[in-house]
């Protein structure tokens, strides 16, 4: 595949005349060690891709056969990497911003020798929005302990209380993200949550619920434990996993 130049989703948005979708992360860059730094030189021709501002993508393009997973936000890797190695014949496309994650996930993958996954390095909602088209194209979507937004300037470590609200548009599970799933989800494909916020478990619950296209389903019976959910149980935590599933048309 030709190496393109990345171009941020938000100002490709800006220059189409499209507005721009509130961010669902902060930006926390952190600093990469050598290895780390060394894991984006060298592997990323292996396991990344890069889409350029005016770029289309289905997993068809990617992968040559097989059903595919979206992994949205997948931090450091344990989990992409581990559902990844127990289902080699899944695909999985996994998508997150945090540099030194990424450079984390890619050194879990090439650790593997993983043949079945690759990774965008960009905002899960631009990708969606701008770069995937919308007809059915996954199978499965995973939303593991993502940022819950429960106060302003929140972030994964934050204490789990409740807040203003003010952040809550940012969430990633929201009525226009379903919108955005639902329409590059396959008929009986699933959606997978899981977080150690109970209050962000209830709006999970409920932004699902008022959208009829969606049921609730039993949880995953399996899923890597990451490092957040570690942390959250180190602090007390109670971790929720939720699954619903794409109705059939009628």
């Amino acid at each position: 595949m030709r190496r393109v130049l990345v171009v941020a989703a938000t100002a490709a948005a800006i220059r189409l005349g499209r507005p721009t979708a509130p961010r669902t992360f902060l930006r926390r860059q952190g600093q990469c060690t050598r290895r780390q730094k060394a894991a984006l030189r060298d592997l990323w021709p292996r396991y990344g891709v890069d889409v350029a501002w005016n770029q289309t993508l289905t997993p068809a393009d990617l992968f040559a056969r097989g059903p595919c997973v979206l992994d949205v936000g997948f931090g450091h890797g344990e989990s992409l990497a581990g559902m990844a190695a127990r289902r080699p014949h899944t695909n999985y496309l996994g998508v997150e911003v945090h540099r030194p994650g990424v450079a984390a996930a890619l050194l879990r993958l090439a650790e593997a020798d993983a043949k079945n996954v690759k990774i965008c390095r960009i905002d899960a909602v631009a990708l969606l929005e701008a770069h995937i088209a919308p007809e059915p194209c996954f199978d499965e979507v995973c939303v593991f302990f993502p940022d819950p937004w429960t106060k302003s300037g929140s972030n994964k470590d934050a204490p789990a209380t409740g807040g203003s609200g003010k952040d809550e548009h940012r969430r990633i599970i929201r009525p226009h993200t379903l919108d955005l799933l639902a329409a590059r989800l396959r008929p009986g494909g699933c959606l997978h949550v899981a977080t150690d916020v109970d209050e962000y478990a209830e709006h999970v619950r409920n932004v699902v619920a008022s959208d009829a296209r969606w049921s609730a389903v039993p949880p995953l019976a399996w899923r890597p434990e990451t490092m957040y959910e570690r942390r959250g149980l180190d602090r007390g935590r109670t971790i929720t996993d939720l699954s619903f599933v794409l109705r059939e048309p009628k």
